[in-house]
């Protein structure tokens, strides 16, 4: 369950009065609510990082990064609150292949599968090349 100081992060994520990296050291300042978040804590910060190269220069047009680990919060959020998705947005989702088995993940399971994911060093999730324009994500 959420602390009250974790809800008033997010809450000001969410109506941009801070940024995703302003969140992710806030929430590393609060410390951890459960044990097994512990072990997390102690790695080093990763990130999901997406970048959009266009006309073949070597500067990105767009610049994205996120720390994982407010992604994991917000999947965690995500999977309490899928059930509470109107049904015409979880059509749209089938429509485009995203079914909704959301809601069956277990904390737990977020929590593997974002391990699974930052375990080893950098990794490279896509990697679009459309002649002179190419977009890459990687976790850091």
């Amino acid at each position: 369950m959420l602390s009250e100081e974790r809800r008033k992060i997010l809450e000001m994520l969410q109506k941009g009065k801070i940024t995703a990296e302003q969140a992710e050291r806030l929430l590393s300042a609060i410390g951890s609510d459960s044990v097994e978040e512990s072990p997390i804590k102690q790695k080093k910060t990763r990130w999901l990082k997406v970048r959009v190269y266009e006309g073949g220069t070597n500067s990105p047009k767009v610049k994205v990064n996120l720390p994982i680990n407010l992604i994991k919060v917000l999947a965690k959020i995500g999977v309490k609150f899928s059930d509470k998705f109107p049904s015409s947005v979880k059509e749209k989702l089938e429509e485009h292949g995203v079914s909704d088995g959301l809601n069956s993940l277990a904390p737990e399971q977020i929590e593997e599968i974002f391990a699974e994911l930052t375990k080893n060093g950098p990794l490279n999730l896509v990697e679009v090349d459309d002649d002179d324009d190419r977009v890459e994500i990687t976790i850091e």
